[in-house]
């Protein structure tokens, strides 16, 4: 029974494929033989016929014949194994290689578009560059255009006027020779009618023609003296001037001030004997307010009032605002009350209700310039919001430079909280998308306007807890800003980050601390603000 248990052991090992070796398969047999020995022991004696050397033999040739068929299968398997292994091994490099060559061509081909898209956008920011010069020069010629198109009609009209002033003057020579012939005629008749009668009746009638023609002379003397001195006194008294002459006064001496105008901030150029000749011209624009204002002449009103608004400006720079404002009080109160004024007796409606653009805005202008009660100025701001609205308006308000107007009720110490919110708003009106946005931006793009702005960023950090600010600059005690406010700074900022000349004076000032700050800040309360911020620090950091 032993022997048949081997047995099958030993096939159940080959059948199954055990690759153990056959010195293992003999431990476990002589150890099987040593169990079943021990319990025969118990039960039989040592002379068992089962366990004779002959089959104890038999059995250990078969062992070592399977421990040989076992080697040989070994040897076979461990063959197998090491050609597998190669294959796996030149198949794992392979792979790599085709793999390593396929990254190549893609990093190659990625390369090489990464360089087309640079090129291409390096094309396309230097053709929108040329682009945006082009439209800029195109709107300098148009504006050019418009310029010697109205001197052209102006010019035409004074042709006109001189050719009809040339007719009347041909025609009136032409009279004067005719009654001159005439003359002429009746003195030789009369002298051959003395020569043939001298009698006392000829005589006479010579002294009369004398008398006549020496009369007739006076009287053109006479005419001619009373023109020059209707002349004269239209000229010295100017409320029976003619509205064509004193808008081509206001005209030139606005166009002379707007000349200056154009470099504000910077008033380097702007002497106290500039400022104390436009200081007596508001004051005579001042006493002509109710003459030019109740006349129904738009091109008279206009005039008047541009040049009022540009005097305006011209004292009210910022270097000498707080110096000089109290002595022009008088004239500021008259002109402002004469813009106000509303009669409902005259044909001509309110100003702020004109048809013409730009009566209401030189009116809201010098309004906001002049007066210092806070109805009118709101007022005031309510129209221009109005008018603020259309991109025609905000052309005229660029051009006009408007921003300076409001200037006034946003630097300290002029402070009021409603009426920074107003500024504010008008100033995000002029954020949007239009031809003058750039010039817009660039009349902003200077230290006086950055030094304010840094002043409101202050104010909106002091309303809620933060500690940022410079050690050289001094802040007033001002009203601090809600979360709408500030992202309409925000809103403000973002676009004044897009023109590359604007980095400097951020970075004077620390705005892109501050601007860091608020991202923090206001993740939760304020994800538009966070997104202006994020984009301001992006084009500030690019």
């Amino acid at each position: 029974m032993n022997r048949v248990d081997l047995n099958q052991t030993i096939l159940s090992s080959l059948n199954s494929g055990d690759e153990q070796s056959s010195d293992d398969e003999i431990k476990t047999l002589n150890s099987t033989a040593a169990t079943d020995n021990a319990d025969a022991d118990i039960d039989t004696t040592l002379a068992s016929i089962r366990y004779s050397p002959a089959n104890i033999q038999t059995v250990y040739n078969e062992l070592l014949l399977i421990r040989q068929r076992l080697s040989q299968e070994n040897e076979r398997l461990k063959i197998k194994s090491d050609l597998l292994n190669q294959w796996e091994q030149r198949m794992r490099e392979t792979i790599e290689h085709g793999w390593q060559a396929h990254k190549d061509k893609f990093d190659s081909e990625l390369n090489v578009y990464k360089e087309k898209l640079n090129n291409v956008t390096k094309d396309f920011k230097r053709t929108n560059d040329s682009l945006q010069l082009l439209r800029e020069q195109n709107s300098e010629l148009k504006r050019n255009y418009n310029d010697l198109r109205e001197t052209n009609d102006k010019l035409a009209e004074k042709t006109k006027q001189t050719e009809k002033r040339a007719e009347n003057l041909i025609r009136l020579n032409q009279i004067s020779e005719q009654k001159i012939k005439e003359l002429e005629k009746t003195i030789e008749i009369n002298k051959k009618c003395l020569l043939n009668n001298p009698n006392d009746e000829c005589r006479k009638s010579m002294e009369n023609i004398h008398s006549s023609r020496t009369t007739s002379i006076t009287d053109q003397s006479n005419e001619h003296h009373s023109s020059t001195t209707s002349l004269t006194t239209i000229s010295k008294s100017p409320s029976i001037a003619s509205p064509d002459s004193m808008i081509f006064l206001f005209n030139w001496l606005s166009d002379i001030t707007q000349t200056t105008v154009s470099e504000w901030p910077n008033t380097s150029s702007i002497t106290p004997d500039t400022i104390e000749r436009y200081s007596k011209l508001l004051t005579i624009l001042a006493d002509q307010s109710s003459f030019c204002l109740n006349k129904n002449h738009s091109n008279l009103i206009i005039s008047y009032l541009k040049l009022v608004y540009f005097s305006l400006i011209m004292i009210e720079c910022p270097t000498t605002s707080g110096q000089t404002r109290h002595l022009y009080s008088c004239s500021y109160r008259r002109l402002c009350e004469q813009i106000l004024k509303c009669d409902k007796n005259q044909e001509r409606p309110h100003l702020f209700d004109d048809n013409e653009p730009l009566i209401r805005l030189y009116a809201c202008l010098i309004v906001l310039l002049t007066c210092n009660k806070i109805i009118d100025l709101i007022t005031s701001y309510n129209q221009l919001r109005l008018d603020l609205n259309s991109k025609p308006f905000i052309d005229l308000f660029v051009t006009n430079y408007g921003i300076i107007a409001l200037y006034r009720w946003l630097k300290p110490p002029s402070h009021h909280k409603r009426l920074i919110f107003d500024t504010i708003d008008l100033l995000l009106l002029l954020c949007t998308d239009s031809k003058s946005l750039r010039p817009f931006l660039k009349q902003l793009s200077n230290e006086t306007w950055f030094h304010l702005f840094y002043q409101l960023a202050q104010q909106c950090n002091d309303g809620l807890g933060s500690s940022t600010n410079l050690s050289n600059i001094h802040l007033p005690l001002t009203p601090t800003f809600d979360l709408k406010t500030m992202e309409k700074l925000g809103i403000l900022f973002e676009k004044l980050s897009e023109l590359t000349e604007n980095r400097r004076l951020f970075s004077k000032y620390n705005f892109l601390y501050i601007f860091k700050e608020w991202k923090q800040k206001f993740v939760n309360d304020s994800p538009f603000l966070v997104l202006n911020m994020k984009s301001t620090l992006l084009n500030l950091e690019q």
